[in-house]
């Protein structure tokens, strides 16, 4: 929502809003942006308005939404006011279980950086630019779109591209078949071309002239030959057309060779030459929460990391193996549903972290908790790893139980989607050099 909002305020726009969890730093940068940002939800916050945005997680009883309907003011979804700036131009729509938002910001990177002038939207903010979306003058329209309410559906891009399908958001899709079945509309949308990962084509087996995949299967456009993983990035090289491409890629995880392919492969398919967009992608410093290092103390490196999925969460330590350290997590679990859905999943994700700290459930907004807390992750993970250290722990006692385990030359990742992040900026602070 804030992407949005900032990206309104460079159409033009006069923008307030308002959000329970608004971080400080985040509603400074809405500050200096001339955007009035409330940490609360009130009627009152509506004053002036002449129309309302909100989210699939603003619930009927909202305050605001109530005011909003009461006063007669137009209300738009989310999607609905993007694509109504969206109008006109080339939209290239990023979709996928994992993987999306980084994707995105390789492809608004290459389009960017290649004087293509794209507008961009994403949900997570470009370090390379410090932010989340930005305006531009050309012709294409770069977005990060969203499976988890079922709203990618009204998109109907030019050119689409999906990074991956796993399960994931049943509570709103119900079953894996519906949301397979919700990927391929997304995908048969797409009325220029279409790129998919090979394990999103294994899933969707699609069909069409306009289909480009991309992975290490033989039946792939952009074949993936090689990975080396370095301390300070990865070395790649690809085939296409007969012709093989090597390319470096400043970021851990060897699942961002797979993000970065696919982010070549569309761009190319949008007319960037290959060695232009291997080049520039030299220079990608990732998205925020993505394997972010945050800095270190005394010789403990501390990263902030968005994972919450199980494949998302050993991907991340599979990454952070490769630093040759002690590996410690503090996971955030997120959602009582992706929980309830998920939980046996857990357990085998966190083999590659030597020790973890379980903390209570992020809601994100739900209500029903099904008598869930947390700790039926560490359960989770005890029960495949007896031996392994694993403690349910409160935000408040965290630090207190790290001081008790961690040495020098750790690795220390504060994992989830929710309010982890903010642990994670005081571990800079809490811990002793």
């Amino acid at each position: 929502m804030s992407a949005l909002a900032f990206l309104l305020k460079e159409y033009g726009f006069q923008i307030s809003g308002s959000d329970s969890f608004l971080e400080d730093h985040l509603m400074q940068q809405m500050a200096s942006s001339g955007i009035t940002g409330y940490p609360y939800h009130c009627a009152d916050n509506l004053q002036g308005a002449q129309a309302v945005v909100v989210s699939s997680a603003i619930p009927d009883e909202n305050p605001e939404l109530q005011a909003a309907l009461k006063a007669s003011l137009p209300i738009f979804h989310r999607v609905d006011a993007l694509l109504k700036l969206a109008s006109g131009k080339r939209k290239i729509a990023i979709a996928g279980t994992h993987g999306k938002g980084t994707t995105a910001a390789m492809i608004g990177f290459i389009l960017k950086e290649f004087g293509l002038s794209p507008t961009f939207y994403n949900g997570a903010e470009m370090i390379n630019y410090g932010k989340r979306s930005f305006r531009g003058e050309g012709i294409h329209f770069v977005l990060e779109t969203d499976e988890s309410d079922g709203s990618f559906l009204k998109i109907r891009p030019d050119s689409a591209l999906i990074t991956n399908v796993s399960s994931d958001h049943l509570n709103f899709w119900g079953n894996f078949n519906a949301l397979k079945e919700g990927f391929k509309k997304f995908a048969l949308s797409a009325s220029a071309h279409l790129v998919l990962s090979d394990q999103a084509q294994f899933i969707l087996d699609l069909q069409g002239a306009n289909l480009t995949l991309f992975g290490n299967s033989e039946k792939s456009t952009f074949r993936l030959l090689k990975i080396q993983e370095l301390e300070e990035g990865l070395r790649s090289v690809f085939l296409f057309q007969g012709k093989r491409y090597e390319f470096y890629l400043p970021l851990l995880g060897r699942h961002n060779v797979w993000n970065a392919l696919g982010a070549i492969a569309l761009t190319s398919l949008e007319g960037v030459p290959l060695e232009a967009s291997t080049f520039i992608l030299s220079r990608f410093k990732g998205i925020k929460r993505r394997l972010e290092k945050k800095g270190s103390k005394g010789d403990i490196l501390i990263f902030d990391d968005y994972a919450h999925h199980p494949t998302e969460i050993r991907r991340s330590l599979e990454a952070l193996r490769i630093l040759g350290r002690r590996v410690i997590c503090v996971f955030q679990p997120h959602r009582y549903s992706r929980i309830k859905a998920l939980s046996k999943q857990y357990g085998p994700a966190f083999e590659l972290a030597d020790l973890v700290f379980v903390l209570p459930i992020f809601s994100a907004g739900e209500k029903l908790c099904y008598g869930l807390s947390g700790e039926e992750i560490k359960t989770s993970i005890s029960e495949v790893f007896p031996g392994k250290y694993v403690q349910f722990v409160s935000k408040e006692k965290v630090f207190e139980e790290l001081s008790k385990v961690l040495k020098k030359g750790d690795v220390l990742v504060f994992m989830g989607p929710g309010d982890i992040d903010r642990i994670a900026e005081r571990a800079m602070v809490e811990l002793n050099d």
